[in-house]
């Protein structure tokens, strides 16, 4: 048996050589997607018009769903149930930013169909994949340094074609911590103000080891996703009352988001020690089992009371 000095380094080498291996396994995969996109993907649209709808689809489903895969067993990552959301013309998502995997995770929430997902202009260029992914599905491209007359033409015009659903962060950009971010708003703010849209809010929590290639190095063993699903809200008519309905929705998702770590830290705090597992335990660490019993009371309260809560 191992002793505990020599176990704790050896987990941590275990960890990031899987973590090691998940970044190779999915930079491979990536390059290679890239060329099977570019020889075979965009001469079958070009060619078969009438199949473009299903094509992109599978293809990004398939993208989507494999990531996923090897990130579960290279990385030993893992993912609770992904709830569904109806994929149809005048959806809108709403949803927060933590890590690499939040696109794969909202392609695989869709009932059937791909996204049209709200992307920043620096991934349009030497990212294997995605940036030609960019123009072959239309993504909507948010420039900073472009002019904002254009900008808010383009996002008009998606207003009013939404042939399929539409994906915005509305942080802005990643969250290094996992908090919400408040909400830049002009993006949807021009999207409400053209068309009534079906919102959902789609809310994960737990992806922060893949935050960016660098940290998935560091091991991604620790990701537990947990994905929350609400809605769909019905947009305000009247102009004047965008901005109070997007702080309402600024609101849920803060909540749904303390209600899923909630859940978390209660499912942390009660495990079970196994008498093997406390026995390679350092004593300092089985010694404080009496105070874990009672952050698992404490916390089984507050989410009784949790329960209680309304959402203004």
């Amino acid at each position: 048996m191992l002793e505990v000095p020599l176990y704790i380094p050896l987990a941590f080498a275990v960890m990031k050589l899987r973590g090691f291996l998940t970044v190779a396994t999915v930079g491979v995969f990536l390059v290679l997607a890239d060329l099977v996109q570019k020889l075979v993907i965009v001469p079958l649209v070009w060619v078969a018009p009438a199949w473009k709808e299903r094509v992109l689809a599978a293809w990004q489903r398939w993208i989507a769903g494999n990531l996923i895969g090897m990130t579960r067993v290279v990385g030993g990552a893992k993912f609770e149930l992904i709830p569904t959301i109806p994929s149809a013309p005048g959806v809108l998502v709403l949803m927060n930013h933590q890590s690499l995997l939040d696109i794969p995770i909202v392609v695989r929430s869709l009932s059937h169909g791909y996204p049209r997902i709200v992307t920043g202009k620096r991934y349009a260029r030497g990212v294997p994949v995605v940036s030609r992914m960019l123009k072959l599905y239309e993504y909507p491209i948010v420039d900073p340094t472009g002019s904002m007359k254009q900008q808010f033409k383009m996002f008009r015009s998606v207003a009013h074609d939404p042939r399929v659903p539409i994906v915005v962060y509305p942080e802005g950009t990643r969250s290094r911590d996992g908090a919400l971010l408040p909400f830049r708003r002009g993006v949807v703010d021009t999207l409400l103000r053209h068309r009534q849209w079906e919102v959902y809010l789609l809310t994960l929590d737990g992806t922060l080891p893949c935050g960016r290639l660098r940290d998935m190095l560091g091991g991604v063993d620790t990701v537990h996703c947990r994905v929350n699903l609400s809605g769909p809200f019905a947009t305000p008519s009247d102009p004047r009352e965008i901005a109070s309905w997007l702080e309402e929705m600024e609101v849920r998702m803060r909540h749904n988001l303390t209600g899923l770590r909630r859940g978390a830290a209660y499912s942390m705090h009660g495990a079970e020690i196994s008498r093997t597992e406390a026995i390679r335990l350092p004593e300092r660490w089985r010694g404080s089992r009496r105070s874990s019993d009672r952050d698992e009371r404490r916390i089984g309260n507050r989410r009784k009371s949790h329960g209680n809560e309304r959402v203004g």
